[in-house]
């Protein structure tokens, strides 16, 4: 097998930048047992990148600690407990070594803890009075190179009070600063301007500006080398192509690659392609991602005083075409039946309909010869019956769906010349409205809604009984007017990336991939019509074309 080589292109994209030191959330540094005459302890160690703490922040508070608990000459330090976080206020999941201590706390293995202030352990006062309970509960000595130990040990009312006096103004100090921050942050979203992270994919860092309000930031202008790759990327996804396809095109054509030259990872171009970025809106306190619950990220968008979006980077596309984009980056996600069993590819689904007007599906047969070989045949065959009652179709047509998709093609290459092309790109050029594919596209939705609205109320106590076959007409009738939506929208699509000659589609048709082939045969056909029986499967396949 050939091995890729992975060479960073000269557009590769940086890796994420990593901690300059990584410290495990536990690490034993003294002796197996302590010193005679003295009592093990263990240290607390957190640097706040929030609070601006500087890189060797945990080497001096160690350093500090070890002097003081030298100097009192009872401890040994037997290890020490390290997180290199953010504020403890918003990165309680990251803070392993404080669930760690926490856990040996509690199983009776740590006896004395030191720290180098109160507010290293925790800023929120509830939180921080509650663990000082815990530890005076469970008799953990705590020691703070800052604070008295009188006010961390003792259970007076005064002690509590001192003590839950400093909790409470570590945590005004954070709320004040986030405060400010969130007001900085506001403005700059407002105003569009970037405020740091890691720079978007398409845009890089301008010259720093000054809107009217006498407000200074840096906006993102297009990169020269990745916002035309994103253009190509939204041409390549109308046309058919998959995400792995964008990501060999890009190291091919732009030499845009990882930072370890391979290709970039579709979920990368996923994010890229269905940010709201890219029609020009700034992201705005997008909530942190939740396995199994989904967002609409134009919920999340920046917005002036008065509510509106606002534009803060030269877009990609306009709204209209991104909209499709997303939509159709979305069905082949989330699609189940893409490519079933994974064994073939099902050219003719969305096309070829039964007389009855239900569609046909792909379906597979386990098949045995009379040798007592064994083998598989694929079938589109109606569900008409299945899905709203026998009797609805009559025909009930089952099609071999080789020999189909062999008559389809046939006729297909007969017919696609570089005139019949140029005329349907005429056509889709004339025919496309903006305004009429953002109308398309919201009864689709709502169509689409609906079906997965009614699927859900199948064997709830609403539908029982003679009632399901009403459902299931509810559902057909919704999945009715989905595929004739979706046939309108496919005629408005831009796509004149994929048509270039009749000879070229007929050389690389192998070498296209499945949506891109449906989508070339949508182009010249209409709908395929399929009739029951035994015949030859030239009299039992009608084909329209479009005019």
């Amino acid at each position: 097998m050939e091995t890729l080589k992975r060479t960073p292109g000269p557009n590769a994209r940086p890796g994420r930048t990593g901690r300059v030191v990584v410290y495990q959330a536990f690490a034993h540094t003294g002796p197996e047992s302590p010193v005679e005459g003295t009592k093990p302890i263990y240290l607390y160690l957190r640097l706040s990148k929030y609070h601006k703490d500087k890189a060797d922040a945990i080497e001096r508070q160690r350093i500090d600690l070890v002097r003081m608990l030298t100097a009192e000459g009872s401890w040994t330090v037997m290890g020490e407990y390290i997180d290199n976080d953010s504020a403890s206020s918003s990165a309680i999941k990251t803070r392993k070594g404080w669930r760690q201590l926490n856990a040996d706390i509690e199983s009776g293995k740590v006896q004395a803890v030191a720290f180098w202030k109160l507010d290293r352990t925790n800023r929120i006062a509830s939180k921080c009075i509650e663990w000082i309970a815990t530890c005076q509960r469970g008799n953990v000595i705590l020691r703070s190179h800052q604070d008295s130990p009188d006010e961390l040990n003792t259970a007076t009312a005064g002690a509590k009070l001192v003590t839950g006096i400093k909790a409470l103004l570590a945590e005004v100090e954070t709320d004040s600063m986030s405060e400010r921050q969130l007001a900085s942050k506001r403005h700059l979203a407002e105003a569009g301007f970037h405020h740091g992270g890691m720079r978007p994919f398409g845009w890089i860092s301008g010259p720093r500006v000054t809107d009217e309000y006498g407000r200074t930031g840096v906006r993102l202008v297009p990169h020269p080398v990745e916002h035309q790759a994103l253009k190509v990327a939204v041409e390549m996804v109308l046309a058919g192509k998959s995400l792995s396809q964008i990501g060999r095109h890009w190291k091919k054509e732009f030499g845009i690659t990882t930072a370890s030259g391979a290709f970039v990872y579709e979920a990368s171009v996923y994010r890229s392609l269905v940010s709201p970025r890219m029609i020009g809106y700034r992201m705005r306190r997008v909530p942190e991602h939740q396995r199994g619950v989904k967002i609409d990220l134009l919920d999340y968008i920046a917005r002036d005083a008065n509510g509106n979006p606002v534009i803060s980077q030269e877009p990609v596309c306009d709204r209209a075409i991104w909209l499709r984009v997303r939509r159709l980056l979305e069905q082949a996600r989330t699609a189940n039946v893409r490519r079933p069993w994974g064994s073939h590819e099902w050219l003719l689904t969305g096309i070829i309909f039964c007389q009855c007007g239900g569609r046909l599906y792909g379906h597979q047969k386990r098949r045995v010869r009379l040798s007592g070989e064994e083998y598989t045949e694929y079938v589109y065959r109606c569900m008409t019956n299945r899905h709203r009652g026998s009797g609805n179709c009559p025909g009930s047509c089952t099609v071999n769906a080789n020999k189909a998709e062999a008559y389809v093609l046939g006729w297909f290459f007969s017919q696609i010349t570089d005139e019949a092309l140029a005329k349907a790109r005429a056509r889709r050029r004339l025919a496309r409205a903006d305004n009429e594919v953002e109308s398309l596209l919201a009864e689709l939705d709502e169509a689409t809604a609906e079906k997965i609205a009614l699927v859900s109320k199948q064997g709830t106590g609403e539908y029982k009984g003679a009632m399901v076959t009403v459902l299931l007409g509810l559902v057909e009738d919704a999945q009715r007017r989905i595929d004739v939506l979706q046939r309108r929208v496919d005629s408005l699509e831009t796509d004149d990336l994929l048509i270039v000659d009749g000879q070229d589609v007929l050389q690389t048709w192998e070498q296209r991939g499945i949506k891109e082939k449906r989508s070339y045969l949508r182009r010249m056909i209409r709908q395929i019509n399929a009739l029951p029986g035994r015949k030859q499967i030239e009299t039992r396949i009608q084909i329209i074309a479009i005019e």
